[in-house]
């Protein structure tokens, strides 16, 4: 388990987090913005006063359409332990594997990490979105307890009032609870945590207790007056339900609130605990590329992995990307197409257990999902429009996530930008690239000149 700081830390390490001091003005929303509009690494915002600390980006913030040594994956990979630069398939089966059901109940206890304090909610410092009236808290978790074990879920709130707050969680554990009843608020948690809430949310698993499930065992927690939350967690909210309503927000929200219905409860906060020099991730509500859009894009994507490579008894997926520039409108895979007809009964089961997406890009198994522009170049390469762009009949369901289409029925599209299986492989022409342009005598002049320059890296990784 790797504690949110440490995560900070170690992207501080790799020169992918950058400290600014937190200004009054503008809003550390504009910062966040701006910083993923500009392919920016992830920021963290100091106080200098008794206000937390926050950063943004932790979870993705980069634009797979530009080269980047960075990418969607690489930041989330790092907090859950995968690698230092984790491989976008090791990140999917670590994701996948948080939701799994456990055969017994191996709950780890420790140390609490926040301490007691008596500031109010109002005064730790939350940020407020321009044009806004009331802080909000965003990347944070509810936790129920119950005498069947402990339930989490993923939280929007507002800071309504000193120590009120107004948040937004998902139906499916708004039965675990009554009005009166204590609950937790915790944020700044570990990656597994996270991952894990938002991965069951978004496929409609949240009905179990978190102790069931692998996660519950890999995250050491410590018990609450609301139900058990992670120990190393920077702040953590103890309080009560005074109220709760069917949603009737209208300000923006999180990605995940997209997706499942939700509820509006009221919290009367009794206690905040808080690390020293706390710091709290956030997210910009409604940008491109912001870490909630990247988090349950990561999450859908583990989900319909590991599904379709326990579908057939074999794994002919070699990996399934919703890329956040798409807004999760569009699903690519890749993979070995097994026999005639593959193509057609692998994007209707893509469709069957998503209603995310309505077009799905079928790509050659060695392509790369760290160069999204050449999957889009496949599509006009390798896809006639006469032959492998199909679309269904308009009466299929309206995807959730595309923006350009808000009617009852709707068209899927699948394209088939994989070479044909029947084809000899001399008349399949080679993928172009710079080192393949040039000839082996060449390249090796190239890298013996770089090499008398003192230049030591290897050409095939520079170009």
């Amino acid at each position: 388990m790797t504690a949110f700081r440490t995560h900070l830390e170690f992207l501080r390490k790799t020169d992918d987090c950058c400290s600014l001091e937190r200004p009054d003005s503008p809003s550390p929303q504009v910062i966040a913005s701006e910083a993923l509009r500009a392919d920016g690494p992830a920021v963290r915002l100091t106080a200098a006063d008794d206000r937390i600390n926050l950063v943004s980006g932790v979870y993705g913030g980069v634009d797979q359409l530009s080269r980047q040594e960075r990418y969607p994956w690489t930041r989330l990979g790092i907090g859950l332990g995968v690698d230092r630069d984790p491989e976008y398939v090791d990140v999917l089966e670590t994701i996948a594997g948080l939701g799994e059901r456990i055969d017994k109940r191996d709950v780890t206890y420790v140390e609490r990490a926040a301490t007691a304090t008596d500031r109010t909610v109002r005064e730790l410092g939350f940020p407020t979105p321009p044009g806004e009236t009331w802080p909000h808290m965003t990347l944070g978790l509810l936790s129920v307890g119950t005498d069947e074990g402990t339930y989490w879920a993923p939280l929007h709130g507002t800071v309504i009032d000193t120590n009120t707050i107004r948040a937004r969680v998902p139906d499916a554990i708004t039965d675990r609870f009554a009005r009166g009843e204590a609950v937790t608020v915790a944020l700044g948690v570990p990656s597994e945590a996270l991952a894990s809430t938002t991965l069951l949310t978004v496929t409609d698993r949240l009905g179990e207790p978190i102790e069931d499930r692998r996660v519950g065992s890999t995250v050491p927690v410590i018990p609450t007056a609301g139900g058990v939350v992670p120990s190393s967690t920077e702040v953590v909210l103890e309080a009560k339900i005074a109220d709760k309503q069917p949603d009737t927000r209208s300000e923006k929200r999180a990605f995940w609130e997209q997706l499942v219905d939700g509820s509006t409860l009221t919290l009367d906060v009794t206690s905040v605990f808080t690390r020293e020099n706390a710091i709290v991730p956030f997210t910009p509500l409604g940008v491109p590329l912001a870490d909630d859009l990247q988090l349950v894009g990561l999450a859908l994507a583990a989900q319909l992995y590991d599904r379709v490579n326990n579908y057939w008894g074999v794994s002919p997926v070699e990996w399934l990307l919703l890329p956040a520039a798409g807004r999760l409108g569009i699903c690519v895979i890749s993979t070995e197409i097994l026999y005639a007809g593959f193509e057609w009964q692998l994007s209707n089961f893509l469709f069957f257990f998503s209603d995310c997406f309505d077009t799905v890009v079928l790509v050659d198994e060695d392509t790369s999902p760290r160069d999204l522009g050449q999957v889009f170049g496949d599509i006009w390469v390798k896809a006639h429009p006469a032959r492998d762009w199909l679309f269904s009949e308009p009466n299929a369901p309206v995807a959730r996530l595309p923006t350009y289409s808000r009617d009852d029925t709707g068209a899927r599209l699948y394209i088939d930008a994989t070479w044909d299986p029947r084809w000899e492989e001399a008349y399949i022409a080679p993928r172009v690239s710079v080192t393949e342009s040039y000839p082996p005598t060449l390249r090796a002049a190239i890298q013996g000149s770089w090499g008398e320059f003192g230049f030591d890296a290897d050409l095939d990784d520079v170009l």
